[in-house]
């Protein structure tokens, strides 16, 4: 027998090719969207539009909610990111999940200089109409919402390799969505980003996270042959 895609069957290879393509045709999608978004940010049009919508969610501001979402948007902060991956990580060293522990530490860590980049080549300034705290550096896309993205996809894809029962596994997908959609939300509502850096956060990250999760598979099937 020979070694790579050979030691499959024709109706394996059919299912791979799949879904290496069905990966890459999403990935393809949310390029295409993260590029239109990079397009319009400096029109008028989408800078007023952006600010209608922060200016709308402003609109349910109260001390509690602004307390809450105070909270709930340093759960995308580089601070508490690193430190959850650190205890994952260590976690699944115990439990001798090496490559998992891999996976979780350098998407998320290699996501974030992506974002430094792009951050870097748009230098979109943040909003200025009522902002809630304080931030700095530039706007787009925006590291909380790609940052999120990135690191609880990723580790929702961690836990999906070890919960055994579908109810866990639903759980766990449903949880990631609410926490990377609230933390999305909050940037918006704290008015320290426009929708459309959020927007465009959500494309870059979940276009890069697909490439490392397919790279990953890969990885997985060559080590197991």
């Amino acid at each position: 027998m020979k070694g790579g895609y050979t030691l499959l069957n024709k109706s394996e290879k059919k299912l791979t090719l799949k879904y290496v393509s069905t990966i890459l045709t999403i990935v393809f999608l949310f390029i295409l969207v993260f590029l239109f978004v990079s397009y319009q940010i400096r029109g008028a049009e989408i800078i007023a539009f952006d600010k209608n919508i922060i200016e709308f969610v402003q609109s349910y501001q109260t001390d509690a909610t602004t307390r809450w979402t105070s909270i709930l948007t340093d759960f995308g902060s580089i601070k508490f990111i690193a430190i959850a991956i650190a205890v994952g990580a260590v976690l699944l060293c115990l439990y001798k999940k090496y490559s998992l522990a891999i996976f979780l530490i350098c998407v998320p860590g290699i996501g974030g200089l992506l974002n430094k980049f792009l951050k870097w080549i748009f230098k979109r300034e943040r909003p200025d109409i009522l902002p809630l705290i304080t931030e700095h550096g530039y706007s787009f896309p925006s590291g909380h919402s790609m940052g999120s993205l990135i690191f609880y996809g990723s580790a929702a894809y961690v836990l999906l390799h070890i919960w055994k029962t579908n109810g866990k596994k639903v759980a766990t997908v449903l949880i990631a969505c609410f926490l990377i959609l609230m933390i999305g939300t909050s940037r918006i509502y704290l008015g320290v980003h426009y929708p459309t850096d959020i927007v465009g956060g959500y494309a870059v990250g979940s276009a890069f996270l697909l490439v490392c999760i397919l790279v990953f598979r890969y990885y997985e099937e060559r080590k197991n042959k």
